[in-house]
């Protein structure tokens, strides 16, 4: 469906003194058909710009992406434009991306004035209540403006936002982590119904190892740029130190943003400075390794 090889994004500095920043460093990343890759790690460690890399927002410094077997890379114009509306976001923060002047049935139903192709004869109204009615809710909600709703009711309005072209692929970029308990399990439940219903590929970037348990059927890990493991069963039976630290945490399971400790060592393991099993190997960056259903960016991982 959607893979991404050796993805690096290096961010220049805009004035002197600073150092470049490599949020995204070498990353494959693949998600086929109906599937939801679940991707974990601490806040800023490069997640969210991996999707809006995806999203074809930002442009790769290095790698490729690649859309339903095309390469994105060079297309402009009309190519681009038929891609994008086969990829489409669900934000973390619904406000902010909601035009607070527009009532929701109007912010709900843009993308058919962006592509109104896709209509094939129907009805703007038509489809507002099919879309309203998917994600739950009321039609008196929908002539509201976003001030007027909850949290969750924006989030609703937004994933009816995304999924009104039956997108191939979603991501979702911490979509519940403004919500409380109660209304996050009835947006995943609803996401997840959703993606049944449409058979798209799906991305679900979150912090919270729970959320990833509920609704991912392979999770990657990402730490400093880097995916550093993937596959089946990542959080139960963790192979890489990092994995390891982060499934021990003994709180609701969140991650929050490491204390930097020292300076990286230029060509070593990202995770080296902070790594209790460190060896003169892991001063040499390790190639993902496979192991059955699992792949792991280490020298010295291990199964116990």
């Amino acid at each position: 469906m959607i893979e991404g090889r050796g993805l690096t994004k290096i961010f220049s500095p805009t004035s002197t003194g600073k150092n470049r920043i490599t949020a995204v460093d070498n990353v494959n990343i693949r998600i086929e058909a109906g599937e939801t890759l679940t991707l974990v790690g601490e806040s800023g460690c490069g997640k969210s710009t991996l999707s809006r890399l995806l999203l074809l927002l930002i442009p790769p410094t290095r790698g490729e992406i690649f859309f339903e077997g095309q390469a994105l890379k060079g297309l402009k114009g009309k190519e681009l434009h038929s891609i994008r509306k086969k990829i489409q976001i669900v934000p973390q923060q619904p406000e902010s991306s909601l035009n607070p002047r527009w009532k929701i049935a109007h912010s709900i139903c843009e993308p058919f004035r962006i592509h109104p192709d896709l209509l094939r004869g129907r009805q703007i109204e038509e489809e507002l209540k099919r879309l309203i009615g998917l994600v739950g809710l009321e039609p008196e909600q929908a002539a509201r403006y976003p001030h007027q709703l909850s949290g969750g009711e924006l989030q609703r309005a937004v994933i009816a936002r995304a999924i009104a072209l039956e997108p191939a692929f979603l991501i979702c970029d911490e979509p519940t982590s403004m919500l409380d308990v109660s209304t996050q399990a009835s947006i995943i439940h609803l996401l997840k119904t959703l993606q049944q219903d449409l058979r798209c590929a799906l991305l679900f970037i979150t912090h919270d190892q729970g959320l990833a348990h509920a609704i991912g059927d392979r999770t990657a890990v990402m730490f400093a740029g880097q995916i550093v493991e993937e596959g089946q069963g990542v959080l139960d039976r963790p192979y890489h130190p990092f994995t390891r630290r982060i499934t021990s945490i003994s709180d609701s399971g969140s991650l929050h943003p490491s204390e930097p400790q020292g300076k990286k060592i230029p060509g070593s393991c990202v995770y080296y400075q902070f790594c209790p099993k460190k060896t003169e190997k892991c001063l040499y960056s390790p190639e993902m390794m496979e192991y059955e259903d699992r792949r792991v960016r280490c020298h010295n991982f291990s199964f116990a």
